[in-house]
């Protein structure tokens, strides 16, 4: 049988999804908005576990936000026909996408593996719960970005696999919304290359 909160996080999905597929005037309004506000439904939800290793230490973590923070500001300085597009990324692309898909839909992914055993417990733990999360967060995360952005859509698979294991690492979410962002300036600036 299937819990209520395996329910609610298949149903906050296929509406995500269901939003995405379709093209209409209101797109990106919507599914920001939907981002924001689905796991916010889930009353059910709780934290798991803990970050383990050097990188859950508080000043690690403040020296790779500044890091990231200054970084950003520095490409946005010898950028300045892409400050538009940074503030925007920031605030319509990286923030609603790590808070639903990282904090909220990971993360309960993940504890919803470890409470219904979904994984083997083999010695090299190639199939953890954390792992077993991302790897589906990330499937999602690749196939919604594919109707705006085609085929080319599902390389986002990568990025988003390395964004889910650094926030099961450090729990920090504005660690991961600014290294999302500052990915998309460097893309936008340095590959795309138009304003």
């Amino acid at each position: 049988m299937l819990s209520r909160g395996f329910l609610l996080l298949i149903i906050n999905g296929a509406i995500l999804a269901g939003c995405a597929v379709f093209d209409y005037a209101w797109r990106s309004p919507v599914l920001i908005g939907l981002m924001l506000f689905l796991p916010l439904l889930d009353s059910t939800r709780t934290p798991v576990g803990t970050p383990s290793g050097v990188y859950s230490t508080v000043r690690l973590k403040a020296y790779l936000r500044i890091l990231l923070f200054v970084t950003g500001f520095i490409i946005i300085i010898l950028n300045p026909d892409y400050a538009s597009i940074a503030v925007s990324t920031l605030a319509f692309a990286a923030l609603p996408e790590e808070w639903f898909f990282r904090a909220y839909f990971m993360q309960r992914l993940r504890q919803l593996a470890t409470e219904q055993q979904w994984t083997s417990k083999t010695k090299s733990g190639i199939l953890s719960p954390g792992i077993l999360a991302n790897i589906m967060t990330s499937l999602l995360f690749s196939l919604l970005h594919t109707p705006t952005q085609s085929w080319f859509g599902l390389t986002t698979f990568f990025p988003s696999l390395f964004y889910g294991w650094v926030y099961q690492k450090t729990l920090d979410l504005i660690l991961v919304i600014l290294l999302h962002a500052l990915s998309n300036i460097i893309f936008f600036i340095y590959i795309v290359g138009t304003p």
